[in-house]
């Protein structure tokens, strides 16, 4: 006999267990699993295609995309590391119906939001931008992209004439992954000519700025690729050659003549001659380990190298005949040694108007 607490337990779970298959649709019970209400997700929303973010021309017509580009200053150029730095301001302006609104005022959008030839300055190393990615879109759909950057540039030299060189530095904007058939680019004139310059003062102290000009230039990555759409602006610099001449040419001369001392000397000072001769050679490497932080490392001879190359043997040949003119007095052949310091005294100075000749002259 079962208690009554029992059965009012059991009489509870029959309860339960009915109202349970009640909820139970026919449907859910021959699939085994719960039924749940068809509702549109937002993916499949999102994939409808949206027009502000179509490239608003037809099809194989190219989009005009106005350029300007102004390089407000050039803090430095770094001949050792190929590069330099700059401060630029670019403006990018194209039109999209798409876009056209009832105003009055521009409309800012996010550049994420519409179509956009996607600008990147190709030679950048590092850059930091000045403006959030933004847009402002007028009433008649024109569409104005605006952005400040600072950063370090690639810039491969033509350092064979160093430090009589002049250079062109270039800031190189192209669409990424837009060939020329997708965007042309065109400069920016607003009714007074080409926006693109530089400007009226730069930070460079050891450049002088002779001439700038902007238009458009493709990007080819390699011979024989199509072309992708690109718009720069190149700077003529030509560098200022007082500072090599007062840092590096005039102490380098200072040191060869002193290898030259022991020439002026009595021979038979020979402790001094040596000492004079290796102080001249030891003065002259240590010189240059100071100095090479300033020069370019290229694989091949600048002028300026080619100065410091030959300076080198000078005072090493110095060096050279002072060891000569003590074994010929060893030797007791001090006339012998006398006639070849004469000759020396005018040798010396021909080799190095030679040498400052064929450095920088030739």
């Amino acid at each position: 006999m079962l208690t009554r607490a029992t059965q009012w337990l059991l009489i509870g779970i029959f309860l339960q267990a009915t109202a349970t298959a009640q909820e139970i649709s026919p449907a859910d019970a021959s699939s085994g699993s719960p039924s749940s209400p068809t509702v549109q997700s937002d993916e499949t929303a999102d994939k409808t295609p949206k027009p502000e973010l179509e490239r608003p021309t037809a099809w194989g017509e190219p989009t005009e995309v106005e350029v300007s580009i102004l390089v407000l200053d050039v803090d430095e150029v770094n001949s050792a590391e190929q590069s330099f730095a700059a401060s630029v301001y670019y403006q990018a302006r194209w039109r999209s119906p798409f876009l056209v609104h009832e105003g009055p005022g521009p409309l800012h959008l996010g550049l994420t939001e519409v179509w956009s030839p996607r600008l990147t300055i190709l030679n950048q190393q590092q850059a930091w931008n000045a403006y959030p990615g933004s847009v402002e879109i007028s009433p008649n759909g024109e569409i104005l992209y605006r952005q400040k950057v600072w950063g370090r540039f690639s810039q491969p030299l033509d350092l064979r004439d160093f430090p009589f060189d002049s250079q062109t530095l270039t800031v190189h904007i192209v669409a990424a992954d837009l060939l020329e058939s997708d965007v042309k680019m065109v400069p920016l004139d607003r009714g007074h000519g080409n926006e693109s310059g530089i400007g009226p003062q730069f930070s460079l102290p050891d450049f002088e700025v002779l001439s700038s000009q902007a238009g458009a230039m493709p990007y080819v990555p390699v011979e024989g690729a199509p072309d992708t759409a690109g718009f720069a602006i190149q700077i003529e610099v030509h560098r200022y050659i007082s500072y090599y001449f007062w840092k590096i040419i005039v102490p380098l001369c200072l040191i060869v003549i002193m290898s030259w001392l022991p020439r002026w000397t009595d021979p038979e000072q020979m402790g001094i001659n040596i000492g004079v001769s290796t102080t001249a050679f030891l003065t002259l490497v240590a010189y240059l380990f100071a100095i090479n932080s300033l020069l370019p490392r290229v694989p091949y001879l600048t002028r300026i190298d080619r100065f410091i190359l030959l300076s080198t043997l000078m005072v090493f040949g110095s060096m050279l005949q002072t060891v000569a003119s003590t074994v010929l007095i060893n030797r007791k052949k001090k006339a012998l040694d006398e006639q070849v310091n004469r000759w020396s005294r005018v040798v010396y100075p021909a080799i190095l108007v030679l040498v400052l000749f064929i450095s920088f002259v030739v």
